[in-house]
């Protein structure tokens, strides 16, 4: 018998996520701070994304080629990038919900055993996706579309077809993503398994990242500095992005409907590339999907690739070390919220500083090299260092494991406050050396900056180990991973944010308003040093003795870790 669709079945699945969305409300699993944060986040995003991308767009619908102008043709490819850089973001993070939901959900465990269809199965996790899809969509696509509204006067079918498109967006990048997700899924479980060369291919995409965000924050300096950046793009430059703008499909057949040309070509040629793409999708899952749910009910989720033997453990605190790396070096996602960001941490300082340090004494004329080397190290540090806080619910049950061993509770917790401060030590020296050789600050500053920086992430470790005991939420998944961010992570992430930008942000605004009343050569240096080294030894005083006050009663009464 052919598998055939059953939309009823769809709608009770659908009808099932909505009972289990309803739950984590009723059951007060819902992070609200982490809510508020990525609202938060965005909105800033938003923000400065209309004040620059308008302001670039001011500036490049008045290039010529040729020495004509072309406001139309500059509006094409304008548009034609930015959906195209929509897209591609969308179709990864398509392809990221798609692994997720399809491969490694723990509900296909429980559709394994039933009598649901692949197909079925695939359309209903896919219209889940698309809801998500849609919040991208509609963010994004307003963003980019309104602040083109508010340059030009475009006509009601530039409004209309910007409404058909935040939902229609969503169905094209979920096509390509279904077809991307088996490759992006045997690449995964492939890199799953060889932990090093993960390690370097994460890095590697995140510092090119940041190298791309540095460009960005370069561009945007220009612009805030009034640089005139119509000088990069010459009669060469012009002319590649003329013809890169032709093969970036669809998304110049969505800015040539956008803008009202070749409404036939270019509504043909979104329907056909989607279609293809949806019906080479179902024929993949058809094929693919059935062998996932045999793998995942016999127990076997390795079906592309052989397991691992684990490695031996040591003993007393060489072994919970030795615990602690094995446990996150063999989880990607661990191994990047950990590894990864704290190896990159001195690259994001750097570009930071080498763009705001200019950019401030060029606008008010004071060097505040200082200020803004120990505010940046205290905010990255915050956003580097939140790993701290799954210390004890990453434990998963093996945390009763460790409690029934013969060991001390203070050497369980000092041995994840150790193993913390190692890389982030690391990370902060190599952020210092940074600093004092481009030349930023002087090497004992560096240092200053570098005792400063280390206090501060001992104090936030264990804040956030001890908060996280109290709050232990212990992953429902076999391997215990925990796959989303929970409330004590946000908790962490706001207070470290908090600290950051009321220590860090409060001496940077103090020093800049000092030197303007008082003198701009004034030496106000002194300030800071005595500021923060006091504020900061405090804290980590304060976090210390909060990590250890009745830990031993805790510790031996705890019997929590509720299921996330």
């Amino acid at each position: 018998m052919r598998d055939k669709i059953d939309f009823s079945l769809v709608g009770a699945l659908l009808r099932k996520q909505r009972q289990e969305r309803r739950y984590i409300f009723r059951k007060g699993n819902f992070d609200f701070l982490g809510f508020l944060l990525q609202i938060a986040l965005i909105g800033t995003f938003v923000a400065f994304f209309v004040i620059f991308f308008g302001r670039f767009m001011d500036i490049y619908l008045t290039i010529k080629t040729h020495n004509m102008p072309d406001q139309p043709q500059r509006l094409y490819e304008l548009l034609t990038i930015a959906y195209m850089l929509i897209i591609v973001f969308m179709t990864l993070s398509g392809m990221t919900a798609i692994t997720r939901e399809m491969f490694l959900a723990d509900d296909i465990k429980l559709f394994s055993a039933m009598p649901v269809g692949a197909k079925t199965l695939f359309v209903a996790k896919l219209i889940s996706i698309y809801r998500g899809q849609l919040l991208y969509s509609a963010v994004t696509i307003l963003t980019v579309n309104v602040t083109v509204a508010v340059t030009m006067t475009p006509g009601a079918w530039f409004y209309i077809f910007t409404l058909l498109l935040v939902f229609l967006l969503p169905v094209i990048t979920i096509a390509f993503a279904s077809i991307l997700a088996l490759p992006f899924y045997a690449i995964r479980r492939f890199l799953n398994s060889r932990f090093v060369l993960m390690f370097i291919v994460v890095t590697l995409l995140t510092a090119g990242a940041f190298v791309l965000y540095s460009f960005i924050l370069g561009a945007v300096k220009d612009l805030l500095l009034g640089d005139d950046i119509r000088y990069f793009f010459n009669e060469s430059v012009m002319n590649g992005i003329r013809v890169a703008c032709r093969y970036f499909y669809p998304a110049n057949w969505i800015s040539s409907l956008m803008l009202g040309h070749e409404y036939v070509r270019s509504s043909v040629g979104i329907v056909l590339v989607t279609v293809f793409c949806a019906v080479v999708a179902m024929l993949i899952i058809r094929s693919i999907l059935t062998r996932v749910l045999q793998a995942r009910i016999s127990g076997d989720e390795h079906f592309m690739f052989p397991e691992q033997d684990v490695l031996p453990l040591g003993s007393t605190f060489g072994a919970l070390l030795k615990k602690e790396f094995v446990q996150i070096f063999r989880t990607p996602s661990y191994m990047f919220s950990y590894f990864s960001v704290a190896v990159l941490m001195p690259l994001m300082v750097y570009f930071c500083i080498e763009v705001g340090a200019s950019l401030v004494e060029t606008l008010i004329g004071i060097n505040v090299d200082l200020e803004l080397a120990l505010f940046l190290t205290l905010l990255f540090s915050a956003l580097t260092n939140v790993f701290c806080a799954t210390n004890i619910s990453r434990e998963g049950p093996m945390f009763y494991s460790v409690k029934a061993l013969p060991v001390s509770c203070r050497r369980v917790f000092f041995s994840k406050v150790f193993f913390c401060m190692i890389v982030s030590v690391i990370s902060q020296v190599i952020s210092a050396v940074v600093l004092g050789a481009t030349g930023y600050v002087t090497w004992p500053v560096a240092l200053f900056i570098f005792a400063i920086g280390s206090l501060f992430s001992f104090a936030q470790i264990c804040f956030a180990t001890r908060y996280d005991f109290n709050h232990a939420r212990f992953s429902s998944e076999d391997d215990g991973e925990i796959k989303e961010t929970g409330s004590t992570v946000s908790a962490i992430i706001v207070l470290g944010m908090l600290f950051a930008f009321l220590i860090g942000g409060v001496v940077l605004i103090g020093r800049i308003m000092l030197a303007l009343r008082l003198d701009e050569t004034a030496s106000l240096g002194y300030l800071t040093y005595i500021i923060v080294g006091l504020i900061t030894v405090l804290v980590a005083v304060l976090s210390f003795v909060y990590l250890i006050a009745k830990l031993n009663k805790k510790y031996y009464e705890f019997s929590g870790g509720g299921l996330m």
